[in-house]
């Protein structure tokens, strides 16, 4: 293994620390068979090309807690478009699972994809699909992405601020909307310098400032408490300058620079386990004001979140302990990336006239989320603004089409009613159906967008 040897040894103690001795061998296998089908081939940077893949692998290997298939896919993923290996011979070689996400990411990569007005709505269907029906495609075109981002000094500027806004436009939003945060963080602070690398220079710099005028607030208002002053002696994480970044962009979007000065400060810690995180997040909170809704954790991000009050004239702070991640699953998709995934069948599914797709695709990827719970606390994730009839529907198609009204916090509203994350719906229902074609301008939910059209579809055909 001449190309890229070094690295190949280091990825594969990697891989037989994780995976089990019969899937390390696989990815072993596909390892040589990778660097064998791509000799001879050199990338932009004048490296073999052999070292791409195992990259990609890599990054899929440290980001995603990839399991077997994923990870010969990626080794794997670029055989069949750049060096003639049929799809049957990968599925005879690596098995079903292998060829599938192979052949997925190759079907989509076999014409640019974007949000454009000029870009074939069914290439980004073809991702949306295959990544719907199998998440991990969307970790490897993730992580292909993230590769190519990387080492994008090496090609023409023209092609790096396609490659730049068509990351910005597409993967980042999806990356987030799906659950692959760090995916997310890392393209988009990336494609943000290769695009604009004039104005991200000065929001590096005022990054700088608001981290410096953070620390002289929190210094003040911990200084009267010994506990607290103890807790800023633990070692505060070397967050990368990628969350470093993605935050600060997060606020100056929303407000002017100054005003963002002010913004709730992020104060990061580094731990070694769970149990010590949460260990430091109950002495904070022993002594300083937790925030409902604050405390949250991110178990396959390896993270614990509260939002805390510093005392009677001390500043909100958020605190995150980070933690190694837990790998019990290859993959876990729950809560926002659940529904997420969910949503985009729908949306998929949907043939409209042209343009469709594109925009009610931007639609989803820019709605922040609610979380709104039923009487008996059931969570239900909803678009920022749903109405009580976005949650019926959310409940059951039945509901949703019989409501009538709702009981929000004990308070009657109308199905028009916007909600909030933490209202309480006790859906009202009529004994017979009362759904109009009205109520599609009541809804921000595609998946009740779609079950009512479909419920509307089904009636006229009836009539």
């Amino acid at each position: 293994m001449s190309d890229g040897g070094d690295a190949a040894k280091v990825f594969l103690a990697a891989v037989a620390a994780r995976l089990s001795p019969s899937a390390a061998a696989d990815v072993a296998r596909a390892t040589q068979f990778s660097e064998i089908a791509h000799r001879g081939q050199l990338r932009a940077s004048g490296e073999p090309y052999f070292t791409h893949p195992l990259a990609v692998a890599s990054i899929v290997l440290e980001f995603a807690a990839a399991d077997r298939d994923l990870l010969c896919s990626a080794l794997l993923h670029d055989v069949i478009e750049d060096c003639g290996v049929s799809e049957d011979a990968l599925r005879k070689d690596f098995g079903d699972g292998v060829a599938d996400i192979v052949a997925g990411v190759t079907k989509f990569d076999q014409t640019r994809v974007g949000l454009g007005g000029n870009v074939k709505e069914e290439t980004l269907r073809k991702l949306l699909t295959a990544g719907a029906q199998d998440q991990r495609i969307f970790s490897l075109k993730c992580a292909d992405r993230l590769h190519n981002l990387r080492t994008l000094g090496f090609v023409s500027r023209s092609k790096q601020l396609r490659v730049a806004h068509e990351t910005l436009g597409v993967f980042c939003p999806l990356a987030e909307y799906v659950g692959l945060t760090r995916f997310s963080v890392e393209m988009e602070h990336l494609a943000y310098r290769a695009a604009h690398p004039l104005r991200a220079k000065i929001i590096e710099r005022w990054i700088e400032r608001k981290e410096s005028f953070d620390a002289r607030r929190i210094a003040m208002a911990v200084r009267t408490t010994a506990e607290l002053r103890e807790q800023f002696r633990h070692p505060m994480s070397m967050l990368s300058r990628a969350s470093r970044f993605s935050h600060a962009l997060r606020l100056l979007r929303e407000q002017t620079g100054s005003r963002a000065l002010f913004a709730t400060p992020s104060i990061y810690f580094d731990c070694d386990s769970m149990n010590r995180a949460y260990e430091q997040i109950a002495t904070w909170h022993a002594h300083a004001y937790a925030l409902p809704g604050g405390f949250r954790t991110d178990l396959v991000g390896g993270s614990v979140h509260t939002t805390i009050f510093l005392g009677k004239h001390g500043p909100v702070v958020d605190l995150c302990y980070l933690f190694p991640p837990l790998r019990t699953r290859a993959f876990v998709f729950e809560g926002q990336g659940a529904a997420s995934l969910e949503d985009l069948s729908i949306v998929v599914a949907g043939r409209g006239e042209e343009g469709d797709l594109t925009r009610t695709l931007r639609e989803l990827l820019r709605h922040r989320s609610i979380t709104v719970l039923s009487p008996k606390g059931k969570p239900f994730l909803l678009p920022l603004s749903s109405t009580v009839l976005d949650f019926a529907f959310a409940v059951h198609s039945e509901i949703g089409l019989r409501a009538r009204g709702a009981l929000v916090n004990g308070r009657a509203v109308h199905i028009s009613s916007e909600l909030r994350s933490g209202d309480i719906v006790e859906v009202l229902t009529a004994d017979q159906v009362a759904a109009k074609s009205d109520w599609l301008e009541m809804l921000r939910s595609p998946r009740a967008r779609s079950k009512l059209r479909h419920w509307l579809r089904d009636e006229s055909r009836v009539h």
